[in-house]
């Protein structure tokens, strides 16, 4: 019987990484360009190896294919286009999960493999804690808050944890803001929205907001003394609600009116051609790398961006609605005074931050043990844990 070229090319990938000793895989199913983006930063960060891992992508007959590909090749990335039978097809190795997907489950299905789901971001959205989660081998997360996080929401049990079924990682995994980490750049008021999310229910976005994070700017900027600001806009914004685009595009309209300076990363921002010029002409800045900025003060929302904080020591205040404020450990000290209220039109207090709780809030959600290990021996370390 003849073998398929796909499966065959598979194979002598497998095989070749056998040799390696080191055969593992991501594997991703996405249709979302910055999903694909989220991945290579993975690479670049050396938490992956370039030379030792494969990228499953599931086929799709959809354009977003073709894109994804042509990024991975740009980036140099080992990839793979597949379907089912191919991953069937696997007779050892280890995958890794960046996201979930209901195809994740026909992966999982091959019990030759070992099934790791490291999560691309952790945060108190709800998409952290889908009880999907259970089907993998083994879950990844950056401390005691997340074990905290799953024993709540009854994802795992108690016995789970002591089988070592969630493993933590500290900051392997949780990627970075872009921004300098030796304080020396230009100092900035760094404001970081997430997406309107793939459900009404996932939706903890700031953007809908915009005039209360607009006056909430302006507040930090007289107090600071910055008139600097730095917006990262999350890849995927937009994505579901097309009006998110035109929430943001607002904001920044509006900052510049008020004599800001102001900054969009570039590469995260998904205005069209007309808008970026437009923006550019009222003095918009777009910029393809943020490392010569350090940020004096973060704002963010409900989201992954909120643990690149904690991990990169960077105050900040969260913005949230009434409702969602009920689901996050708010019993931590840090959090009376950092959560500022969307619909709350009376909450625009700024209150100072201690640095004191910033830290024991750091150490629940990232675990500091891994500070010393150097990021391209943690993939080696996990392997002995499972």
């Amino acid at each position: 019987m003849t073998v398929p070229p796909q499966i065959s090319h598979l194979k002598c990938a497998l095989n070749e990484l056998i040799m390696n000793k080191i055969p593992y895989f991501i594997y991703l199913d996405t249709k979302i360009i910055g999903a694909a983006k989220q991945i290579i930063a993975l690479f670049q960060t050396q938490v992956f190896s370039y030379k030792d891992v494969i990228i499953l992508v599931k086929k799709y007959k959809h354009k977003s294919n073709r894109i994804i590909g042509k990024l991975f090749e740009k980036e140099k990335l080992n990839f793979r286009f597949v379907n089912a039978n191919d991953i069937d097809n696997l007779e050892s190795g280890i995958v890794f999960y960046p996201f979930n997907a209901q195809s994740n489950c026909r992966v999982v299905a091959n019990r030759r493999l070992k099934h790791i789901f490291i999560t691309h971001g952790e945060s108190n959205k709800s998409a952290s804690i889908k009880p999907i989660i259970r089907i993998y081998d083994y879950v990844i997360t950056a401390g005691q808050a997340g074990i905290d996080r799953y024993l709540k929401h009854k994802i795992f049990t108690s016995f789970d944890i002591e089988q070592g079924r969630v493993i933590k990682m500290g900051d392997s995994f949780l990627g970075t803001t872009g921004l300098s980490q030796n304080k020396h750049g230009e100092a900035v008021i760094f404001y970081a929205p997430t997406w309107e999310g793939g459900i009404t229910q996932e939706d903890y976005s700031s953007l809908p907001y915009w005039k209360k994070v607009q006056n909430v700017i302006l507040l930090l900027s007289n107090i600071i003394g910055t008139s600097k600001i730095v917006i990262k806009p999350h890849p995927n914004t937009g994505k579901r609600l097309v009006n998110y685009k035109s929430y943001l595009l607002e904001l920044i309209v509006m900052l510049k009116s008020k004599n800001l300076e102001v900054y969009v990363y570039e590469p995260y921002c998904s205005f069209n051609l007309f808008d970026k010029l437009s923006l550019s002409i009222k003095g918009v800045v777009f910029l393809h790398s943020l490392e010569k900025y350090h940020a004096v003060i973060g704002l963010c929302d409900i989201s992954a961006m909120e643990t690149l904080f904690l991990n990169e020591y960077i105050k900040y205040y969260i913005f949230m609605n009434r409702e969602n404020r009920k689901g996050i450990y708010l019993e931590n000290k840090y959090y009376s005074k950092a959560v500022i209220v969307n619909d709350d039109i009376n909450d625009l207090i700024i209150p100072n931050l201690l640095e004191k709780d910033f830290l024991n809030l750091r150490e629940y959600v990232v675990d500091n043990y891994f500070n010393s290990m150097p990021i391209e021996n943690r993939i080696e370390f996990l392997f002995k844990k499972i």
